[in-house]
């Protein structure tokens, strides 16, 4: 993975949501091999920082800088988001669901080896809506990891989980930092990332 010279860089960033300020002067760097852990009170703007980063909102104020080997990159060619509802569409079984990102991500990997890889090994004709919210975030992170890019940007990924299941998220985390990417991740759940280089970012309103 080419995210070992990943950087994201947050400058004097301002934002906010509705005419309601919600951050302000935040200055933070992330580089490949860290994870930053994003907390805080519902609605202190968690995900609009999230959104941001991921290219999909602008700041009010201050620049959002990605850059890679020296050179500057946008959000898209970098960074996968994981929204804490993700995209899924009831209509389509687990894997049909799967298969589509696999293919606009360009993901070679075989669908019945990323299903396994977060538990939901045999359930390619469940229909997405019969999932249960933790089976959806399990899914949600199976097309995160079929995106294949250095940064993860994920918003609650704990939700909904089991133990079983949380350990699982913290396991695929901790194993993409240590091949180089990084992680922003928003969440009221703390994240378990034995020897990674973790830092705490709590918002406050």
């Amino acid at each position: 993975m080419a995210g070992s010279t990943l950087t994201l860089r947050l400058q004097d960033i301002a934002l906010s949501r509705g005419g309601q300020p919600l951050v302000a002067g935040l200055n933070v760097e992330v580089s490949g091999g860290e994870a930053l852990w994003l907390t805080g009170a519902n609605g202190v703007g968690k995900t609009t920082l999230l959104l941001a980063c991921a290219g999909l909102i602008a700041p009010d104020d201050g620049k959002i800088e990605w850059e890679a080997g020296g050179s500057a990159r946008t959000p898209a060619d970098v960074a996968a988001y994981a929204a804490h509802r993700g995209p899924e569409r009831d209509g389509l079984t687990l894997g049909e669901e799967l298969s589509f990102w696999q293919r606009v991500s360009g993901d070679t990997a075989a669908l019945d080896d990323r299903l396994a890889g977060v538990g939901l090994a045999g359930r390619e004709n469940t229909p997405v809506a019969g999932l249960s919210a933790g089976q959806r975030r399990r899914l949600g992170l199976a097309c995160l990891m079929a995106a294949a890019k250095p940064a993860w940007l994920m918003d609650e990924p704990l939700a909904g989980l089991d133990a079983e299941g949380r350990a699982l998220v913290e396991r695929c985390v901790s194993e993409h930092i240590r091949a180089g990417g990084l992680a922003v991740i928003a969440s009221h759940h703390p994240v378990a990332l034995p020897g990674i280089s973790a830092r705490k970012l709590v918002l406050s309103a």
